[in-house]
């Protein structure tokens, strides 16, 4: 609890220095004023001078004398002098043919920024990669995140719901008073997922409000790992354990009768498809189906316009019966089950954040694909719906100690910035790269840093352990690239880290120069109040930064 009230504490301090600004220009002056102070220079580009090729420790010696496939992130000037390595070595990734109704779409591939690219390549060929020329680094890519845990010190007290105050205890009714809530203010969660059914999140999910995105109306979010499963394999669930669900099932009422003519499923309590033709598959959430007893059906349906799907139903008590759900759509994208008759949702249906068109990718495809070496998959209409989920509860945590709303318990949750909005970076531990969850913050759905459809800050609870040099490390220069130079309209709050005391413990990427470095302290409640928690790593990072 005590870390959870911290993180909060911190991500309050940058939303009031944010808020503040015009532009978010002082966010970023505020984090060069900071190095400065450090005497670290802010006009140093860690990237900006030719250096020798960093290789991962652990990928030198896992493929020291064996053969097997390793996978690598490279972090390069040129992806098309990668690309033309990767054709000529093999190392290109195989996607998957188009099923029926799909289609492969060639990206370009990008140059002339710095860049990163995730592959599968024979471990024999790894001592080559930095050869290639613009390569900065080769990071071992199978080294997954740690989740920082929320009670590292053993069980926590029994907390009641009236003794969660804080608003009070972390000062952040004083920010309200001042005008500072979070007002306009988008935080990406890279976690578990958020579940935005609950009904203390309901409503504080971010969209996409640039008019010129072709995205627009619909929820801004990421889930890395489905996006990765979708663009090489062509597979959603329940092919493939992800949370993009595959909807290309077809039935009709041809008889008008209200049942579907070959599911029997009840469709007389909703509005008509106006093609015809209703889209089914299984819902995605293995929680909701361990609780419900088996799988969930979905409908999703052309109510408003012929051939164009954006309406989606859940049958979250799996009656068989689609008229007394909640639908989701554009503006209300969540459901959910009431259980007990207290007018709040006990059952999750998640979100929707996006159903196929047949004429775009799935969001941020298109620049995923061209980072990746891949063509862009192109789902029917109708055939493919993508949920955020959550898999655990850390993610929904984060969320909520930003921006609950104060619904549930008879309003004593509330968020630490109750009205800015959250993007969730789900699924994270489950595949993918952090590097793709940093670059999507920095640019959107559109892959884009000039156009204003990406989040203004990103809060990690989570870092890698294992790597040495924190702060100069590969993974802490990239993001601090991403922030001082790449965006510096995005700023980072990460956590350091929960090892404990002791000079120099400070973690990856919470150790980056660029970003707000989480650490934990005492509540206000407490007669040590300020000081930092025993449990908390420290600083300084092995550029001599003094980290919390």
């Amino acid at each position: 609890m005590a870390r959870r009230l911290a993180v909060a504490l911190v991500l309050l301090m940058v939303l009031q220095t944010t808020s503040a600004s015009m532009g978010f220009e002082a966010s970023s002056e505020t984090a060069d004023e900071v190095i400065e102070q450090e005497k670290n220079d802010e006009h140093s580009n860690p990237y900006e001078d030719e250096i020798i090729p960093w290789v991962d420790p652990s990928l030198v010696e896992s493929t020291n004398g064996k053969t097997y496939q390793s996978r690598v992130t490279v972090i390069t000037r040129s992806l098309q002098n990668l690309e033309f390595w990767q054709l000529e070595n093999g190392a290109l990734e195989e996607q998957a043919p188009p099923s029926p109704g799909e289609a492969l779409v060639q990206q370009e591939t990008t140059d002339g920024v710095i860049d990163h690219r995730t592959f599968w390549v024979s471990s024999d060929l790894v001592h080559k990669i930095p050869g290639v020329e613009g390569v900065i680094a080769v990071i071992d890519a199978q080294k997954s995140p740690q989740p920082y845990s929320i009670e590292p010190l053993g069980e926590s007290p029994v907390m009641e719901p009236n003794t969660v105050k804080t608003g009070e205890i972390h000062g952040a009714t004083e920010a309200w008073q001042s005008g500072y809530s979070g007002e306009g203010l988008i935080v990406a969660v890279a976690d578990t997922g958020v579940d935005f059914a609950h009904p203390d999140l309901n409503g504080t999910q971010a969209r996409v409000t640039f008019h010129d995105s072709p995205y627009k109306g619909w929820p801004l979010m990421l889930d890395h790992n489905s996006m990765y499963n979708w663009m090489v394999h062509g597979e959603a669930y329940p092919a493939r354990s992800t949370w993009y669900a595959d909807t290309s099932t077809i039935d009709a009422d041809n008889n008008s009768d209200g049942l579907l003519d070959i599911s029997g499923f009840n469709v007389s309590g909703i509005n008509m498809s106006l093609s015809g033709e209703y889209h089914l598959g299984e819902h995605p959430d293995s929680t909701l189906r361990s609780r419900q007893g088996g799988d969930v059906p979905i409908l999703v349906v052309d109510d408003m316009e012929s051939g164009k799907y954006l309406t989606v139903y859940a049958d979250l008590d799996r009656d068989g019966d689609f008229g007394d759900e909640v639908p989701m759509r554009p503006g209300e994208e969540t459901s959910g089950l009431d259980t007990n008759g207290d007018g709040l949702w006990d059952v999750s249906g998640g979100l929707v954040y996006w159903v196929s068109d047949g004429i775009l990718g799935v969001p941020y495809g298109n620049t995923y694909a061209a980072r990746h070496g891949y063509s862009d998959r192109i789902a029917g209409p109708g055939n493919l719906t993508l949920f955020m989920l959550e898999s655990g509860n850390h993610g929904t945590l984060c969320a909520s100690a930003i921006s609950a709303q104060g619904v549930v318990s008879d309003g004593k949750v509330l968020g630490m910035a109750p009205n800015a909005t959250i993007s969730a970076i789900g699924n994270h531990y489950s595949g993918g790269h952090s590097l793709d969850a940093w670059r999507f913050i920095a640019e959107g759905y559109d892959g884009h840093i000039d156009t204003p459809d990406q989040p203004h800050i990103g809060s990690f609870s989570f870092g890698y352990s294992s790597v040495d040099e924190a702060g100069a490390d590969h993974y802490s220069l990239y993001l601090d690239w991403l922030t001082r130079f790449y965006n510096n309209n995005t700023s980072y709050a990460v956590a350091i880290g929960n090892g404990g005391h002791g000079f120099g413990t400070t973690k990856s990427p919470g150790a980056s120069n660029g970003v707000f470095s989480v650490g934990a302290f005492s509540s206000r409640s407490s007669g040590t109040w300020g000081q930092i928690a025993p449990w908390s790593n420290r600083g300084p990072n092995a550029l001599g930064r003094m980290d919390p």
